[in-house]
Parts: structure tokens; sequence; C-alpha cells
């Protein structure tokens, strides 16, 4: 279970806080990296883990929304059922790819339901900021934009950071991927989405959400780290700039490929390709999805109108994109991951829907 300490009595990274029983706990808060994919959030990842007073920011997770069912069940006060459901986490194939070592510690007898729970879903992330040397944990998953409510209700004292680059970069990057939207109309949906939910979890929570542009974060990049750095309570290094530096293997193996970039370091080159990249009529029509969340983050709309998107054309694009997306997801989940995640994946695209 997390706990908070003060300032003063933070531990140094090599003495892990125990609970009374001799259990490892963290010693803050964690915090979340929120957004839509391929906005930056694993450039911030590898700068926070640099910070050598920060926490381990370990891959993405997704496990912690995945057992959202459980949480509601509210039967782990039985402690069979916890240690089960600890368990159950540990052997989840998101869980599988840190390659931790060991296995979990298991939950004490009496904990209440919502005690239970955060101790499941805790023991991951325990384990692996031990191993990185950490005492405190934090996590990047983008989609969590979503589920900051239930976030909260796990983790109480949590903050949040939330990245926003401009959109259409944002298309540009992920169509040539085999997860998200296919066309910059579905792009579009989804990263307005996420705005209007980052929008909203600022206006109710402004002390626990913390708002990042990549285009500031890449262009300034010392000031942007400090500011969040402060936000997050983080002493501010200047090592924690030098993403080059990071070692290869934060990144999960099969990933690894999607963010060759990160290797020369913070830089401009991503920012501002739609404006040669993108078509005019692909602007347009990306406008058409998220012109208005573009102009609430002061994003350039390039001089152009929005393209009449009627419903039978709007139909079409959403058909496409299903049907590519369910080719990317066979030769990325079946053929690639041997279908390791795929039921998990299912599940979420029905939640989400």
């Amino acid at each position: 279970m997390t706990t908070d300490t003060t300032e003063t009595n933070t531990p140094t990274a090599a003495e892990p806080i125990r609970d009374s029983g001799g259990a490892v706990i963290a010693s803050r808060a964690p915090f979340f990296i929120v957004g839509s994919d391929r906005s930056g959030t694993t450039m911030l990842r590898l700068i926070l883990d640099r910070a050598s007073a920060g926490p381990a920011v370990p891959p993405e997770t997704m496990f912690i929304t995945d057992f959202l069912p459980v949480l509601r069940s509210g039967k782990l006060s039985d402690h069979d059922a916890a240690v089960e459901f600890t368990k159950r986490v540990w052997a989840h194939p998101r869980v599988q790819l840190w390659e931790l070592e060991g296995a979990p510690q298991l939950p004490p007898a009496g904990l209440s339901h919502e005690d239970a729970f955060r101790w499941g879903v805790e023991q991951p992330f325990i384990n692996y900021m031990q191993r990185h040397g950490k005492t405190w944990w934090a996590d990047k998953t983008p989609p969590h934009i979503d589920h900051i409510d239930h976030l909260l209700e796990i983790f109480p004292d949590a903050k949040f950071v939330e990245l926003v680059r401009d959109g259409r970069d944002v298309a540009l990057s992920i169509m040539g991927l085999p997860f998200g939207g296919n066309n910059p109309y579905a792009t579009g949906k989804r990263w307005a989405s996420c705005i209007r939910k980052g929008a909203e979890a600022r206006a109710e929570l402004p002390d626990r959400v913390v708002l990042v542009r990549y285009e500031d974060l890449v262009t300034q990049p010392e000031v942007e780290v400090r500011r969040v750095s402060e936000f997050l309570g983080i002493p501010y290094e200047d090592d924690m700039l030098h993403v080059e530096k990071t070692d290869i293997t934060k990144l999960q193996k099969d990933q690894q490929q999607w963010f060759s970039n990160l290797w020369a370091g913070i830089n401009q080159t991503a920012m501002g390709k739609w404006r040669t990249k993108m078509s005019e009529h692909d602007q347009r029509l990306y406008l058409a999805a998220a012109g208005d969340e573009l102009a609430l983050h002061g994003y350039d709309l390039g001089g152009l109108e929005p393209l009449d998107v009627n419903p039978a054309y709007a139909a079409g694009l959403a058909t496409t994109n299903f049907g590519k997306r369910l080719v990317n997801l066979v030769k990325l989940r079946i053929v690639k991951e041997h279908g390791r995640e795929l039921g998990w994946v299912i599940k979420r695209r029905l939640r989400r829907n």
C-alpha cells in the first residue's frame, strides 16, 4: 500500500521502506503520465526516470484498469481471494514482459477490499522499483487519460501529468504503426477525446493535474522539466535531459523500433511534420474531427476550413478504419505477439466502446 512521508524522512534509493511486517512499500504516492498515444509520453517517462531521487517508471502497464471489474466486485476482503488476485496480477502478460524476479509479496490478512486491490496491483511496481534502486514508482500509460477517476479511487493521493502534442503530428506518427487509427478522421476523433478528458480533469483537479505541451518540452526542455519536477516533488538534475543515454532495455523489446528518435536526444525533428507531410485534404479532414481541440491548445490551423464530413462519408471512414485495425490486430496481437495479450485487448476495446 502507498504511504506518504515527509521530505526529510524520504530514504535513499538503497533503503526501501518496509511496513511493520517487513514488506516493502512505496515511499510516496505515484503519479501517472497520460494523454494521447505518440504525444511524447515515453520521452517524458525516461526523462523523469533518470532522476536519482525520482521514481522508477516502467513501460506501459494497462493491467491496473484491466482489473477494474475486480475492483467493482468488492470480494477481496476475503484473504484467500486477495492472495489469488495478487498472483493473478503478477501473471498478467504486461507484467511478465518486465521480467521481474521472484514472486509478489502476498497481502497480509485483514485488509479491506480496497486495500487488497491496491496491494495486488502495486506489487509489480514495487518489484520493478527495487530492481532499479528506487523507493517509489510512477506509471506511463497514455490511455489512463480515460481513467483518472478510477486511478484516484485506487490511489487517492496520485498526481497526473497530461502530455499534449499537435494532433496532426500524432496522426502522422500513429497511422504508420500497428495500433491506433488508420485515417486522419479516426485519429482526430480519438485525439480530441483525449484532449477533452484532460481539460475536464484539469478543471476539476487543478492542483493534481499538470499540462505539458510536447512542443514546449522539445523547444525548452530545461524549463519544462524543471516545472514538472517541481510539481511532482522531484529534485531537478541536468542529467535528466540526457535521454539519449538511457539504457535501451528500459523500452519493451518488441517496441524499441517505435522510439528510434529518442536516441538522438531531445530534439525538434518530429515537430510540425504535418505542414509538409499531410495533404491539404487530410488536414481539413483532421480539422473536421478535432479542429476545436487544436484551437483550444493554440495550434495553428493552417488557414484552412474543416472538410464537410457528412454522415455517409463518416460512416465510410469508420468502416475503413475498422477493417484496417482488424488486420493490424491480427498482425500485431496474433502473428507477432502470439496472442499473449489478445483477450485483454479485446476486453479493453469493448470497454471503451
